[in-house]
């Protein structure tokens, strides 16, 4: 091993010293272009127009990237810098171009490398109120030089009111037999208020359409209510019970009947003296004779006067003293004043 380091110091020796040098220079470029080269990127520049530029750099910097290239992003343009495995690298410049959007009487620009009519909006910071539309509508794809137009959209409500007039209603009664041309008043109508609420459509400050959207009787109509003779019309609107039948002022079905007088009475509803309510269709008797809550059919002896179905809810004086058979219950003074006394079948079904 000495031997051969000994050869070595010989041989260098020998070496002139100038090749020596150079050598040594050589090998020194070598390394330093060497590292230069394993810090250098290929990096390719494009954007959307078109251009293209191949660059041999260290830059990494997209800046000094565009600077190199002269390929140079605008102020609305999106730039994408992408670094792949080894010493590979692209830029690429998307250019923005304008969308016109118009609203509101003014026109605005967004500048817009790709997206839809939202996004357009968002960018020229338009707000679409709740019912507002755009046209072309909101998820439309835009390209340079469209417009888009926002349509304002509001509703208004008008209510007017106007009058219902009251109807006149007949209720025929047997009660007038003794006076068959006369007629009475029951009730006086009044005219009602009816609410018609109309919505129109707005758009852009100009009525588009009208609808009703609602119909209200805010103060109802009274009719007016006239009596007036009807052959055998009963003065009670209860019904018949099931499977009963009038024949000739006959009940088809009835436990048994009580011939007597009749007289009439009026008062505020309420209650009679068993609990139960009072309206017509109900009569006062002695509940020793006609309990509480039995049903009957009342008329007149000779068939002019009928007051139908009925139901013993009351007593009076006159029925426990025995002077009376029934008192037959009416909505108004007037129809007891003209119902005055008569012979009636009571009939007790």
């Amino acid at each position: 091993m000495t031997r051969l380091l000994e050869h070595l110091r010989r041989r260098l020796r020998r070496f002139p010293p100038r090749l020596a040098a150079v050598a040594i220079a050589g090998s020194a470029l070598f390394c330093a272009l060497y590292g230069l080269f394993l810090a250098m990127n290929l990096v390719l520049v494009t954007d959307s127009d078109g251009s293209r530029q191949m660059l041999f750099t260290t830059a990494q910097d997209p800046r000094q990237l565009m600077a190199l290239s002269g390929i140079v992003a605008g102020e609305h343009d999106d730039v994408f810098y992408t670094e792949y495995n080894g010493n590979m690298a692209s830029l690429n410049i998307q250019r923005a171009y304008a969308v016109s959007v118009a609203a509101d009487g003014a026109l605005k620009t967004a500048w817009m490398t790709d997206g839809t009519v939202s996004q357009a909006l968002a960018l020229s910071g338009t707000v679409l109120g709740e019912h507002d539309y755009t046209e072309p509508s909101l998820n439309t794809s835009l390209k340079e030089g469209d417009t888009v137009t926002v349509h304002r959209v509001e509703y208004r409500d008008t209510v007017v009111q106007t009058a219902i007039e009251p109807q006149t209603e007949y209720r025929e009664t047997s009660l007038l037999y003794r006076n068959r041309r006369r007629t009475y008043v029951l009730q006086e109508g009044s005219a009602g208020v009816r609410e018609t609420t109309s919505r129109e459509r707005v758009v852009d400050g100009a009525v588009e359409s009208s609808e009703v959207v609602k119909v209200e009787d805010v103060v109802p109509a009274t009719n007016t209510i006239i009596m007036r003779y009807g052959a055998g019309a009963p003065v009670s609107a209860l019904a018949a019970p099931a499977g009963v039948t009038v024949t000739n002022g006959v009940p088809s079905s009835y436990s048994y009947v009580i011939t007597g007088r009749a007289t009439a009475y009026s008062a505020s509803r309420g209650r009679g003296s068993s609990g139960l309510g009072l309206y017509e269709g109900t009569v006062a008797v002695n509940p020793n004779v006609i309990p509480y809550g039995s049903l009957l059919y009342i008329t007149s002896t000779d068939g002019r006067f009928v007051y139908g179905f009925a139901v013993a809810t009351d007593t009076g004086g006159a029925m426990l003293e025995g002077r009376a058979v029934v008192d037959l219950f009416y909505d108004t003074y007037d129809e007891a004043y003209l119902s005055a006394v008569q012979t009636v079948n009571v009939y007790v079904l």
